[in-house]
């Protein structure tokens, strides 16, 4: 019985023990998407897109109503230019007054409604595409703060692991003064550092805190001290990795933008045919020798065909023909720069890596250094601010190495966040 109460204690102490949290590079990606205001551009683009495709379909299927009144007054009327005994002839007022009721509806658009439906969707296309390219730019300053809070920690790890060794050699330094083998100022110079460490430690806590609360800023992710940031590991060679920009599916949206606007305007020449139908009263109606007010009724169909189209369409035609030419030049040029800084980055990476060779033969070098300070130092025969340099020295090469193997990984991410992975 006092066994399985055992048990149930650790358990409940197990659940109620805060749990370190952990958060990836990948899911600050996807949260500051969400995360991001222009998302909610992506969905006003996206709508107003699908209410003009149900305009067109609604002008298309329904018939076109409309009511037209006009009142009058002219000078002159048409008169008979007879006179005929005992035969009166009616004479038009010069006041006249009409009011209809106007339907029409298209039998033959030409497939312009189509075409017009085309151009909207990949209007469309180009404006969500637009705001992929802006988001996508985000996934720069995720990796700055994310890689500079990494820094940060392992620099805070590696400060931790100084102080925990001045602290225990304070230990003993104290015992030395008290057997008179070790000189006051040794502690002192000992307790100077173990200040100095601990006055970094509350720079690094600050600067730490200051990238998790931007960080969590820019993704809306909740973010704490004891979050722990994590990379994964690349699947692939990312040398070889194909080239997936937003850049690229805006300048082939663009293009196929034009294509649909090319089609309608060479749309333009198809002639339209609409039935109609028309009501409704005045003086005079109809019949124009009848001066009272009457109702009239008249429909039919109606065939339009708008030639003056054809003044500009080969102008209109070179107008579009330039700015796809246009698209051309700003996809060479951004291929241009993004080719150089793929080009960058790779020097970057096989810079970094190079020192990272000569890194760890130094922080070997070091520690090998610094135990042997600290074996004179027992000893008596090393002054405590000589250990201290040493123990800096280490302390600085491992903290170099570190920084070379946080930067050579940010250069990858980096690499990979050109190539739009």
């Amino acid at each position: 019985m006092k066994s399985f109460a055992t048990l149930l204690l650790g358990l409940f102490l197990t659940t109620m023990a805060p749990a370190q949290s952990k958060m990836t590079l990948e899911q600050c990606y996807s949260a500051v998407i969400a995360n991001d205001p222009l998302t909610r551009q992506r969905e006003i683009v996206q709508q107003t897109g699908d209410l003009n495709i149900a305009n067109l379909d609604k002008n298309r299927r329904l018939p076109q109503l409309g009511v037209n009144g006009q009142a009058t007054w002219q000078s002159e009327v048409t008169k008979l230019p007879i006179e005929l005994p005992n035969v009166p002839i009616p004479q038009l007022s010069k006041d006249q007054y009409k009011m209809t009721a106007d339907v029409s509806y298209t039998l033959f658009d030409g497939n312009q409604t189509a075409l017009q439906k085309q151009v909207q969707r990949a209007s469309t296309a180009v404006g969500l595409q637009q705001v992929a390219v802006e988001q996508n730019r985000l996934k720069d300053q995720v990796n700055a703060y994310f890689l500079n809070i990494l820094l940060t920690d392992e620099n805070t790890r590696l400060t931790r692991i100084r102080l925990e060794e001045l602290q225990n050699r304070i230990l003993k330094a104290e015992a030395g003064v008290r057997f008179g083998t070790v000189a006051t100022v040794g502690v002192d110079v000992l307790r100077a550092e173990v200040l100095n460490a601990e006055q970094q430690l509350g720079q690094l806590a600050a600067t730490r805190r200051g990238l998790r609360d931007q960080l969590a800023i820019l993704t809306g992710l909740t973010i704490t001290d004891s979050t722990r940031l994590e990379i994964e590991e690349f699947k692939t060679d990312f040398l070889n990795l194909t080239l997936n920009r937003p850049e690229q599916k805006l300048f082939e949206s663009q293009r196929m933008l034009l294509d649909e606007q090319v089609r309608l305007t060479n749309n333009r020449l198809q002639p339209r045919l609409s039935a109609f139908a028309q009501g409704g009263a005045g003086r005079p109606a109809l019949n124009f020798l009848d001066n009272n007010f009457r109702g009239f009724f008249l429909g039919g169909i109606r065939l339009s065909w708008n030639l003056s189209a054809a003044y500009t369409l080969r102008n209109d035609r070179a107008v579009l023909a330039l700015n796809r030419e246009q698209i051309g030049v700003q996809q060479k040029v951004f291929d241009r720069n993004l080719a150089l800084q793929l080009r960058q980055q790779q020097t970057e990476i096989d810079r970094v890596s190079a020192l990272l060779d000569k890194d760890r033969e130094i922080s070997a070098l070091r520690s090998k250094i610094r135990q042997t300070a600290s074996v004179q130092l027992d000893n008596g025969t090393l002054a405590a601010r000589d250990y201290t340099s040493e123990l800096n020295a280490e302390s600085q090469a491992l903290l170099n190495q570190k920084t070379h193997e946080l930067q050579l990984l940010l250069a990858k991410v980096q690499y990979r966040t050109l190539t739009g992975n």
